[in-house]
């Protein structure tokens, strides 16, 4: 048998064509037990859709705004998509607003949407209205949100990060948050904070400052955390820029890393294997994330796999933990 066509299932089924390609891409017009149908004997074909040209395809990418449209991370994300959706042949769009009513003005022409990084909710809510696939990537959800996400495991990845430093023999810990107010980085914590106190002899403590690069904050709060007693010797961060900053700092104190104290950060950017000691860090597969949200987002269009039967997806995206100089064993309390 040469390709299988939606002309195929049709007559195999005894129905329209038309049917058959709306019951393949969850388009409304057929009825429940005739997409399963359709849906069953596609499969048992083998059915492989065709992927719609770029002039029929289109995907919106929304930011909140261009700040977070530039930082690292996000950059990576939506190369991820674009990259995708070019090897696909169908077209990604970059917009960036906070407002849900603007999203009414590009619905029209759009086939799905990807909502990058932070968003009100009520920016889920109007793209529910649309009719149309959307995927969150990154960020929150309220509890059962009906919309598809795409994440990483930063839970695992942070517990990761406690067992390498209590293997090296740390039980004295300080996590450095940087700039408050990052979701994800409170999530870390909460499980660093979780696996390191589960062993006997532990001790953790936290410092934050107003922003990520802050040397002085960094400098004046540690003073503050050792004249009170509390002399640690591993620092994990709240990412890695972070951790360069505890790095830096550090050293300029004549702290030796990882003799004394070692540092780890979160994310495996660029710069993480550029300083020296290059940085130990958790590599969250950014570039990934984008391209999960394509292929979910056309798989919801009909186009890889069945599952627009299936309910609203979690997909977290494993890393993995980049064991470099800036962690070595305990040797003592500073």
């Amino acid at each position: 048998m040469g390709r299988v066509t939606v002309q195929y299932i049709a007559d195999q089924l005894g129905i329209s064509k038309f049917a058959v390609s709306r019951a393949l891409t969850g388009s409304s017009g057929v009825s429940e037990e005739t997409r399963a149908a359709v849906v069953a004997e596609a499969a048992r074909l083998g059915y492989v859709p065709r992927v719609r040209r770029r002039s029929s395809v289109r995907i919106e990418i929304i930011y909140h705004d261009p700040d977070v449209a530039h930082r690292e991370l996000w950059v990576e994300v939506q190369a991820g998509a674009q990259m995708e959706g070019a090897r696909l042949g169908i077209e990604t769009v970059v917009h960036w607003t906070h407002d849900a009513a603007a999203l009414s003005q590009l619905a029209g022409q759009a086939n799905g949407f990807i909502l990058m990084g932070p968003h009100d909710n009520s920016m889920l809510e109007a793209v529910r209205g649309f009719g149309v696939p959307c995927v969150r990537v990154g960020g929150s959800l309220p509890p059962l949100e009906p919309v598809d996400h795409v994440g990483g495991t930063d839970e695992e990845g942070a517990v990761a990060v406690a067992t390498h430093l209590l293997g090296l023999g740390h039980r004295k810990f300080v996590y450095v948050h940087g700039q408050l107010g990052y979701p994800g980085r409170v999530n870390r914590l909460e499980h660093f904070r979780e696996a390191v106190l589960a062993e006997e002899g532990t001790e953790l403590c936290e410092i934050s400052f107003p922003a990520d690069n802050a040397p002085g904050d960094f400098r004046a709060a540690l003073g503050r955390m050792e004249a009170a007693g509390f002399h640690p010797t591993a620092y994990f961060c709240g990412n890695d820029w972070v951790a360069v900053t505890v790095l830096t700092e550090l050293m300029r104190l004549g702290v030796r890393v990882p003799e004394d104290a070692s540092v780890v950060g979160f994310a495996d950017y660029a710069i993480a294997a550029q300083t020296s000691p290059a940085l130990t860090t958790v590599r969250v597969p950014f570039r990934r994330f984008g391209i999960a949200a394509i292929r979910l987002l056309l798989s919801r269009l009909g186009y890889f796999g069945e599952i627009n039967d299936l309910p609203p997806q979690r997909i977290n995206l494993v890393g993995d933990l980049m064991i470099r100089q800036s962690s070595g064993p305990a040797t003592r309390e500073r």
